[in-house]
């Protein structure tokens, strides 16, 4: 979409109706724009229909009334409204600090001869009062003024501003009038702006786009043969499926998670085994640096593919006051979500945790605190990261918030109520925090384990967009299908950044 270009001009103030008289686009005067030169055609302008009067380009204080072709250029009277920001512009046009119109267009045909541009036809989209001016061809000529009461009162409010305040507010903009050339000077070389496409906001719900593309709408059409090529669309409501798989993954969202590959039936990827690269201290100039070695192991993992369908006739999406498409794929989504969540932890359960446990069975509170210490030392020593997180079953979660000091007493907060504690529970949300690291529940887990991990140690490669798919009808039977499905793959790149933490059996 091309922008809006902006000129200035002079103008005058008439002096019995607060309105503005000038001329907005001067003919045949030449501007240095900045990389070109610029000038109007007569007739470039044809309307002024809906065009406004704009203060600095930043906000309206009010209408162009009507426009001319003059000889000396396109003649516009426009009417100053009674804002405050009007009232401040009508003041400054009547002392003649502010004397230039700036007009913003959008340029439809033009000529070019060398750095030269004509501008032949020009859709006028509003004409500003500025400080200065792109041209010097048109002046503001005369202001009218029709006193009413409420004018009169405005008069009499004197606004006490400092001279440094006024002239950093000239300084401002001058400044915002440079920057609109800028702008201007970049539109000819810029790479066309893509129109957003109707379909990617006009369906708010896979229910409301299914139930449109039964119908034949061509938005809908468009839609699904664009998400068949996979092409990157992101109607509106892709945000909320995501969202609502998101939900029903704990686990897995709380790892690294990136874009799978276009293409391929695996994802490659470098796993680190040990890492004994010393980083030290050069003592001087040309001594040799410190040294170790990284041992890589090239690991693949199959992309596996997530999904089901049902089958809904064609009346109860076309005739049915009730929207079965959006409670069925919302449906669907959340067992794409428990599903893919439920192999992810299956993955972190296949590890190996040699060396990578830490027993807090006993779960006293210095027994807790001492193996969550030794956990981090465990990830920092493997990999150099830190903890982020623990994630834990039902059980596991109950056991670490529940933990007593040696005389009974809490060392975590139960919801909300205690002090001097070292963390915090939420029962009623399954939620909570232990030595400033968030506690994550799911379900899914086996529910007496935890791990304390650094999200970089398992990353999720997954298709991106929505899951939710269209297929094609049954004709027979007046039925559609409707399915779920994506792609992904989990990948263990540093696999010494997550921790088993033994609760108890």
């Amino acid at each position: 979409m091309t922008e809006l270009e902006v000129r200035s001009f002079e103008v005058r103030l008439e002096a019995d109706t607060r309105e503005v008289v000038g001329i907005a686009v001067p003919y045949g005067q030449i501007a240095d724009i900045g990389s070109y030169q610029e000038k109007f055609a007569p007739g470039a302008i044809r309307s002024v229909e809906d065009v406004k009067l704009f203060w600095q380009h930043s906000e309206p204080i009010g209408k162009i009334l009507e426009g001319k072709d003059t000889e000396a250029g396109f003649e516009i009277r426009a009417m100053i409204s009674d804002t405050p920001r009007g009232q401040e512009a009508y003041t400054l046009l009547k002392d003649g600090v502010i004397n230039k119109f700036s007009v913003g267009f959008m340029p439809l045909e033009q000529t070019r001869e060398g750095s030269l541009v004509t501008r032949t036809l020009v859709d006028l989209k509003e004409v500003s009062l500025v400080s200065f001016p792109a041209f010097q061809g048109a002046n503001v000529a005369e202001v009218r003024e029709e006193l009413t009461v409420a004018e009169v009162v405005a008069d009499s409010i004197q606004t006490k501003e400092t001279n440094m305040s006024e002239n950093m507010e000239l300084d401002v903009r001058a400044v915002q009038d440079e920057v609109a050339e800028i702008r201007r000077e970049l539109e000819l070389v810029k790479t066309p702006t893509i129109a957003t496409n109707a379909f990617e906001t006009k369906f708010r719900s896979q229910g409301e786009y299914a139930k449109a593309l039964v119908s034949g709408d061509q938005d809908a059409v468009e839609l699904f043969r664009a998400t068949s090529a996979d092409a990157a669309l992101r109607p509106a409501f892709v945000g909320y499926i995501n969202n609502l798989i998101n939900s029903g993954r704990p686990t897995l969202n709380a790892f690294n998670i990136q874009a799978l590959p276009a293409t391929g039936l695996t994802v490659e990827y470098a796993q680190v085994n040990t890492n004994t690269i010393a980083i030290g201290k050069q003592t001087t100039e040309n001594t040799a640096l410190s040294t170790g070695d990284v041992a890589l192991t090239t690991v693949s993992v199959p992309v596996a593919t997530y999904g089901g369908f049902t089958n809904i006739s064609k009346q109860a999406i076309e005739r049915s006051t009730v929207n079965y498409l959006d409670v069925a794929f919302q449906a669907m989504s959340l067992a794409y979500a428990k599903k893919m969540n439920v192999d992810f932890v299956a993955t972190l359960a296949a590890l190996s945790y040699t060396g990578k446990t830490v027993d807090c069975s006993t779960l006293t509170a210095a027994v807790v605190i001492e193996g969550i210490a030794n956990g981090a030392a465990i990830i920092y020593n493997n990999t150099g990261l830190f903890p982020e997180f623990i994630v834990a079953g039902t059980v596991a979660y109950r056991r670490l918030v529940s933990v007593v000091d040696t005389s009974g007493r809490p060392i975590l907060t139960q919801d909300g109520a205690g002090v001097n504690n070292i963390g915090s529970a939420q029962v009623a949300g399954l939620k909570g925090s232990i030595l400033g690291l968030p506690i994550i529940v799911d379900p899914a887990m086996d529910s007496k384990t935890a791990y304390l991990a650094n999200s970089a140690a398992v990353t999720t490669y997954e298709s991106a967009g929505t899951p939710t798919r269209l297929s094609e009808s049954d004709v027979t039977k007046l039925q559609d299908t409707y399915s779920v499905y994506g792609y992904a793959a989990f990948a263990v790149p540093f696999a010494g950044a997550i921790v088993k933490i033994n609760t108890g059996a």
